[in-house]
């Protein structure tokens, strides 16, 4: 049971993940796509299980849990990661998070210890059932969009107690306060647009 009980709304987050080359996991290091990954990490060994595309059927391989394995930065923050497959060495993970604050935290982390990621749906879910209630499919914006929202919303710019500027993202990405606003805006609509059209259906 989770700290805020099992009828705490919580956010479920989407996650593409890009690690580097150099990372040494059987999840990217057995094969380039899989599904149906299965990870049981015990202490410091891990063994997975991966459902590869590739034609090699069932690959179980070994591994070691490092400061640098995803399951240790998802651990720091006391969530699970759902590996959903593997794409071209790219890590298909949902995770569930109490608030938007542990999003921010979670992504930072796993940008300081593995590389590129990239926030690609939050979804609100409810309930024991986790019914989802309101999901934001990311996929639908633009890249610059995307790029802009993502670092509002990895830096808390959404949150009551939000502690960073406008400007202050706008440097961040070398563009104009008001070019950046102009993206979020745009982007918003586009978002409730599409979760409002998804709810008439």
């Amino acid at each position: 049971m989770s700290p805020a009980g099992d009828d705490a709304r919580r956010l479920r987050v989407d996650l593409d993940i890009d690690p580097p080359d150099t990372w040494d996991c059987p999840m990217v290091t057995e094969t380039d796509r899989a599904t149906d990954v299965r990870i049981n990490a015990v202490g410091d060994e891990c063994t997975v299980d991966l459902h590869s595309d590739d034609g090699e059927g069932l690959i179980r391989a070994d591994g070691e849990v490092t400061e640098d394995c995803l399951c240790h930065v998802f651990g720091e923050f006391g969530c699970v990661p759902h590996v959903r497959g593997v794409d071209d060495g790219t890590l298909l993970v949902t995770t569930y998070v109490a608030d938007r604050e542990l999003v921010r935290d979670v992504v930072e982390a796993l940008q300081e210890t593995l590389g590129r990621v990239r926030l690609v749906r939050l979804a609100v879910v409810e309930g024991p059932d986790a019914t989802e209630q309101v999901t934001f499919d990311l996929s639908s914006l633009t890249p610059k969009q995307r790029e802009g929202l993502e670092l509002a919303v990895v830096n808390g710019y959404f949150d009551d107690d939000a502690d960073v500027s406008l400007g202050e993202l706008a440097d961040e990405l070398d563009i104009s306060k008001s070019a950046l606003s102009q993206r979020l805006r745009t982007a918003q609509a586009k978002l409730v647009t599409d979760v409002f059209d998804e709810a008439d259906r």
